[in-house]
């Protein structure tokens, strides 16, 4: 994941953009929040964020000096400005530092959707000069991401024989396929990306990656060595993963709840909720009707609900915005939930009050 700090003195505006941006579609992860130019650069050196998406006016340290300190301190992240019309010295400073684009506030969502896009691809280019791919030729690179995947849903999966039988398969096919001048390089470079691989599938699922990946990360003296190391940790993180499964199978649905009280605005199902605390879907569905008496999904849709109708009612916001806030892309179904929960479509709210 590529993570992202969003840099804006008005938590609104932090929120709007959090809201906006399709971030796991793209690869991205937003880690952080700061409301000034001297937080942020303090959460740059802690959190070391790929992205850095930040406003321009703000007080203290404004967004001219903080461009030029990022281009100085840090040249390798990315880095997207939002600001208004009429702000054209910004413009110029944003252009001079390099940033990948200069948004206008309000920030459109299709607008910065576009400009994710374009950020996540040049990361990946970026990637791809250390990838193994890139010592690929076009057949061996399709088999390669297939293998790629299919280790990746086996982790998923938790599925140990299965991963160490993806990993000969690969391991045989880099030895028939790849030159000896080249081997030691495309070892390297494939064990470096499938350890990144374990790490996504691992924060994916909620595991504890457990060993350090780096412990594997070195050069190997044969194709069989790489599959046997790689094969080695990764029954290692499935191992640990299982017994976090087990150690939770009695769930505090405290801590159910205030997880999904947190992420209830994100895009939530159940199998992402299960997934999270290592347990089956159907056994927290379960164990939160038997807590609550409700089911995730009415949870869920009750706490989207009462935050869409303080939006709308309290604090004027448009609907379409209050719906996108609450986690609803589709406008049109949000009106028919809205209506079946309260018995009046939104627009109505403003007219009561």
């Amino acid at each position: 994941m590529l993570k992202v700090l969003i840099i804006d003195d008005e938590p609104w505006s932090r929120q709007v953009v959090k809201s906006l941006g399709a971030w796991e579609e793209h690869g991205m992860q937003v880690i952080g929040e700061a409301e000034d130019g001297i937080e942020g650069l303090e959460l740059i050196e802690a959190l070391h964020p790929g992205l850095v998406i930040t406003d321009m006016r703000m007080p203290g340290l404004d967004g001219v000096e903080l461009l030029e300190r990022l281009n100085r301190q840090y040249p390798e992240v990315q880095i997207i400005v939002m600001s208004g019309y009429d702000d054209f010295v910004y413009l110029k400073q944003a252009i001079r530092s390099k940033a990948a684009e200069y948004l206008l506030k309000p920030v459109d969502r299709t607008e910065l959707n576009h400009v994710l896009s374009a950020c996540a691809k040049e990361r990946e280019r970026q990637r791809l000069t250390g990838s193994p791919l890139m010592l690929m030729e076009q057949s061996l690179m399709e088999h390669y991401l297939a293998y790629r995947q299919r280790i990746y849903d086996q982790l998923l999966a938790l599925n140990k024989p299965a991963v160490r039988e993806e990993l000969e398969k690969l391991g045989r096919e880099l030895e028939h396929s790849v030159p000896q001048h080249q081997l030691e390089a495309m070892l390297e470079r494939t064990s470096r990306d499938l350890l990144l691989l374990a790490g996504e599938a691992a924060k994916t699922s909620g595991m504890d990656p457990g060993a350090d990946a780096g412990t594997t990360d070195k050069p190997w003296p044969s194709v069989q060595a790489m599959v046997t190391g790689l094969a080695a940790h990764f029954t290692e993180l499935v191992n640990t993963a299982l017994e976090q499964r087990r150690n939770r199978i009695r769930l505090d649905m405290a801590e159910v709840e205030a997880y999904i009280r947190g992420h209830f605005h994100e895009p939530l199902s159940l199998e992402g909720i299960a997934a999270h605390f290592l347990v089956t879907k159907e056994h927290l569905s379960r164990a939160f009707k038997a807590a609550t008496g409700d089911t995730v999904i009415e949870h869920i849709t009750s706490l989207r609900m009462e935050r869409a109708r303080e939006l709308i009612a309290a604090r004027d916001l448009p609907i379409k915005d209050a719906a996108a806030l609450c986690g609803y892309e589709d406008l049109a179904y949000f009106y028919r939930v809205f209506k079946k929960h309260f018995g009046i479509p939104p627009g109505e709210l403003r007219s009561e009050k």
